[in-house]
Parts: structure tokens; sequence; C-alpha cells
């Protein structure tokens, strides 16, 4: 049996499909592949032993296989549009008891449309996750939003009221949004739940600017600029070789 060491894989779900950019983990956001930032990313953690990336796509897997990331390949029925990433992470984990024989208890899931992370970012969350006994993390921002919420009939407001609005430092809870940069969760939860939440549950603060997922051509352009200009280096972001 194999065993790594701090028991920490990464998993990247990188589906070949998508409605708003074609082939979009491919696109190259300055010469580079989308995909790699978040191998990237992975290969730089000092607790990450494991990177495994499941895809149903032959050019995603070739380009992984070049990068050796080990590729496990996706289903067809977890494949589609509305398929949820859970379950192809849940897929890799079961694969990987089952079928490899890896012994690991604790899984980073990265999503491949994330490009914008600092490089210390994952092992911050990760030390945070162990350091305070956590089942499940999530990497998050706080943009302080005001939420309303729409009905057939009217519009009312969800985290604040219009009446006695507060000025944003004297509300007395914070308002966390999920960036979809990455996920840290035990095993014992992903079989359990066979998703990414259970158990003590936190979240690891990132900069605003890491809340952009791309899903659109807009925001394929934006997060390109991001990484002009010389931006990345000030900013501390990874960017591959």
């Amino acid at each position: 049996m194999n065993v790594f060491s701090n028991n920490f894989i990464a998993i990247i779900p990188a589906r070949s499909g998508s409605k708003g950019i074609k082939n979009k983990n491919l696109k190259k956001i300055n010469g580079i592949p989308l995909i790699n930032y978040t191998i990237e990313a992975a290969k730089r953690s000092k607790f990450i032993k494991k990177i495994f990336v499941s895809t149903d796509g032959k050019k995603i897997a070739d380009y992984c296989k070049k990068k050796k990331i080990e590729v496990i390949k996706r289903p067809k029925s977890l494949s589609s549009d509305i398929a949820m990433s859970d379950r192809a992470v849940h897929h890799v984990v079961n694969y990987l008891i089952r079928q490899k024989k890896i012994s690991f208890e604790n899984i980073v899931f990265l999503q491949a449309t994330s490009a914008v992370r600092k490089k210390q970012d994952i092992d911050n969350a990760i030390k945070k996750f162990k350091r305070k006994k956590l089942d499940s993390l999530f990497s998050g921002v706080n943009l302080h939003p005001s939420f309303w919420k729409k009905t057939k009939k009217n519009i009312s407001p969800m985290n604040f009221s219009y009446i006695k609005r507060k000025r944003r430092q004297d509300n007395i809870f914070e308002t966390i949004i999920e960036n979809g940069s990455f996920y840290i969760t035990k095993k014992k939860i992903w079989l359990k739940n066979k998703n990414r939440f259970g158990g003590k549950i936190d979240f690891y603060l990132m900069d605003s600017n890491s809340v952009f997922e791309i899903d659109s051509i807009s925001d394929l352009n934006l997060v390109s600029h991001m990484f002009k200009f010389n931006y990345y280096k000030k900013a501390n972001l990874i960017v591959p070789n």
C-alpha cells in the first residue's frame, strides 16, 4: 500500500466540455494553459505529496501527463454540464482507495477555473486546517456585500436592514463568499457525505482579487490582464514557469 507522508493529496477536476468557453481548461493566460496555474499551485505546496487530475478530455489528459501529473479518467456520467464536481472528486477518492490502494487522510480539492492564488495560500490554509483540527475548510473572500433576495412579487434585504443600516465596521458578523479556489476536506467526510463539506467547518481568507472564477470570455480577459504589467509580482501570485 502506498502511503503519502502528511496525508494530503490534491484532486483537480477538469471537464473537457464547457458552454461558456470551448476547451476552457486549456485556454491560455499569457501563454500558459489555465489548468497549469492550478497544477503549479499544487506542486508548490510542501504538504501535498501527490496530484491527480480527473478528466474526460484526451487533450487535457495528454497535457497533464506531459506535466507528470497522474490522470484518472472521468466517467461520462460525471462529465455532463449538470454534473457537480463533488461527484467527480468522490469518484477519484473511491478509485484511489479501491483500485490504487493508496492511503491518505485529507483531500485538497482544487478548481482549475481559479488561477489567482498567492504563493502561500494553500500551505497557510493547510496549516490552519491542521492547527484547528478541522474536518472541512474552504477558501473565500470578504467583499462586505449587501445581499437582496428577489422573488416574483418583491425584493427584500437578506443580511442587513435598510431602515437601520449600519456601517460596515459595525456589523457583528462577516459575510464570507466562497471563491471556489480550493477546499480541504478529510477523506472520511467525502466517504460519508459524498461532498466537500461536513463536520467542523472553517474558512481561509484570500485577497478579494481571487474571487474571479473563469466561466466566460470576459472572466478570461479580466484575469489575463491581472497577470500582465508585472501585477502578479506585486501581488505575489503563482505563475507557472
